[in-house]
């Protein structure tokens, strides 16, 4: 299907190998959903917090999060918080 595109629009190597990589990188992306669950954890946390929050689930329950701070301060907060708490 791509090669006959590739044809009928009479692409050149370079523009054919760009149409390429555009169709695979679309493909994955579609293929990728989060879990609605994982979803609105993300939103809860980063909410409460006010930094982007991102979860990471495996198929066996194991993972990671992820908390994106833009300067120190924020940094300090957060271990702040894990140290207090934990």
């Amino acid at each position: 299907m791509l090669a006959n595109k590739i044809i009928e629009k009479s692409l050149s190597v370079r523009q054919a190998e760009k149409y390429v990589k555009l169709f695979k990188s679309n493909k994955k992306k579609s293929f990728i959903s989060k879990d609605p669950n994982i979803k609105d954890l993300e939103d809860t946390l980063s909410s409460k917090t006010g930094l982007n929050v991102s979860i990471k689930n495996k198929k066996n329950n194991k993972g990671s999060i992820s908390l994106e701070y833009k300067d120190l301060d924020q940094l300090n907060k957060i271990i702040q918080i894990i140290k207090s708490n934990y």
